[in-house]
């Protein structure tokens, strides 16, 4: 999509569709803060009246007016301006770009609300105009054939005073970068297991570095045998599809740039193995990659943006199959840090393949470490699909992805990792097993696993994203689907480590 800015009044500019958001006060929508054009604000105001218009969150009204160039008007409610956060922006904007589809507007004109109206500066309102608009619009057709899609709305001009331009065209430029990163995260999600196989999934982030100007490095079987990486060979040993681990750095080149490793688990498929999955709902579980997804959709951003920090990404992906070569319950796997771990349950494989991960990132000292996974359905149960589960050993680190949720609404909520979480997956026969004591408390313990291979001094933060990172109906700003959920999070966070 092309974004422009511009500071012409809305009766003259050459759209297909005029938008006007209109906040609610008194049970009513409040025109007071777009009429900044001299007259076609409030003159729609007795016509919304009539159609039922009250400026209420997600309220849409489309209207045919001769006195405007464009000839469409389309109201989009905002709710009450009290009550009006980042996201509202971007539902409204994602509410828009579908109706304009719907509507075969291709050139979209937005008349912005007055400056001061709401509580944030232009550059997170223009970041937020089309982030929600382009999320809404991401493509899910990639294997479709014979399929002609209505066109699209690609040339967006958001309409506002001359003094607001220069914020308002730095928050779009912010927005290219973070709305590329999300979509590719989606895109990985969406491809079907036969396609983004192990080997597939390294062939993209590849082609993804290059496009970007990074260095990639993918270690094939062999390599991952020099390494010792027994949790990443054992869950990889029963598919045709061999494991991988793909290594992107980004080098800022800033000096003292702080150094942050990005791990993303990246089962490409996943059965449960031996412990097989039930049939329904299995073919969600091409999403369980979305944390590898997140963590090189993070990097993209972060190299887009030219961000001040140093970020290497880890993804170990595998495919989780129940070959006769499987690894079984009771098995005893070594890991690369030299840990042993008894397998409890094959469907706790993720925390397996990111443990070996984890210590191939420590390896190069960094200061942070934020691993994502679709890791735990007691993640799920316990927060539902709108919250990430947040665990780690660093409270800063962990309040900075907690201000960046905020900011950009991938939210996480943080749970507890104490001793007894980490006592609960010792090991009998082993040093370590893949399970805790019982059902209880599932994403603390796979976090207290995970902790055994994360250094002491190490800053860590563990992102449990099992339920926001795939919907299954469509939401204002994102088709059915991969969500992406994490990308923008990380590289939220990014910004304020270098910041």
């Amino acid at each position: 999509m092309r974004w422009t800015v511009a500071s012409t009044a809305p009766a003259a500019t050459a759209a297909d569709l005029v938008v006007f958001p209109v906040f609610q006060a008194d049970d009513k929508a409040d025109f007071r803060s777009v009429d900044r054009s001299g007259g076609p604000g409030r003159a729609l105001a007795p016509i919304a009246r009539k159609g039922g218009f009250k400026g209420a969150d997600g309220n849409l009204l489309a209207l045919h007016r001769d006195d405007l160039k464009a000839g469409w008007v389309l109201l989009v409610g905002l709710g009450a301006a009290a009550d009006a956060g980042l996201e509202t922006i971007r539902k409204a904007a994602g509410r828009v770009a579908s109706r304009a589809r719907e509507m075969g507007a291709v050139r979209v004109a937005v008349v912005l609300p007055a400056a001061g109206v709401l509580p944030f500066d232009d550059r997170a309102v223009a970041r937020c105009w089309a982030e929600g608009a382009e999320m809404a619009l991401s493509p899910t057709g990639e294997l479709k054939t014979g399929r002609r899609d209505r066109p699209v709305p690609d040339a967006w001009k958001l309409l506002a005073d001359r003094a607001r331009v220069r914020d308002l065209k730095a928050g779009l430029a912010e927005a290219e970068a973070f709305v590329a990163g999300c979509l590719f995260a989606r895109g990985l999600v969406n491809l079907p297991p036969n396609v983004l196989t192990p080997v597939g999934l390294a062939e993209r982030a590849r082609d993804m570095a290059k496009a970007e100007g990074l260095s990639c490095r993918i270690y094939n079987v062999p390599q991952l045998r020099k390494m010792n990486m027994g949790g990443l060979l054992g869950v990889g040993q029963g598919s045709r599809q061999e494991p991988r681990l793909i290594s992107v750095h980004y080098r800022s080149g800033a000096r003292r740039a702080p150094k942050v490793a990005l791990v993303g688990k990246g089962v490409t498929f996943d059965t449960g193995g031996i412990s097989l999955k039930p049939g329904a709902g299995m073919d969600l579980m091409k999403s369980d990659m979305g944390g590898a997804a997140a963590v090189l959709g993070a990097v993209l951003i972060a190299a887009r943006l030219r961000l001040p920090v140093d970020v290497h990404v880890v993804v170990p992906t595998a495919e989780n199959m129940p070959d006769g070569l499987a690894i079984k319950p009771a098995d005893v796997l070594t890991m690369a840090n030299g840990k042993t771990v008894e397998v409890l349950n094959t469907d706790a494989e993720g925390r397996l393949i990111l443990a070996d991960g984890l210590w191939f990132a420590e390896r190069e000292k960094p200061v942070h470490v934020i691993d994502a996974a679709t890791l735990t359905g007691a993640c799920v149960v316990a927060l539902g699909n709108h919250f990430a589960g947040l665990m780690g050993s660093s409270g800063e680190l962990m309040d900075i992805l907690r201000q960046a949720g905020g900011e950009t609404h991938e939210r996480v909520w943080p749970l507890p990792l104490v001793d007894e979480f980490k006592d609960e997956v010792k090991g009998t026969w082993s040093d370590l097993k893949n399970l805790g004591n019982g059902r209880e408390a599932g994403a603390e313990t796979a976090a207290a696993f995970l902790s055994n291979f994360v250094g002491d001094g190490t800053s860590w933060a563990h992102l449990d994203i099992a339920g926001p990172a795939y919907v299954t109906a469509p939401q204002p700003t994102c088709p059915k689907g991969g969500t992406g959920f994490g990308a923008r999070l990380i590289a939220r966070a990014l910004q304020i480590l270098g910041s």
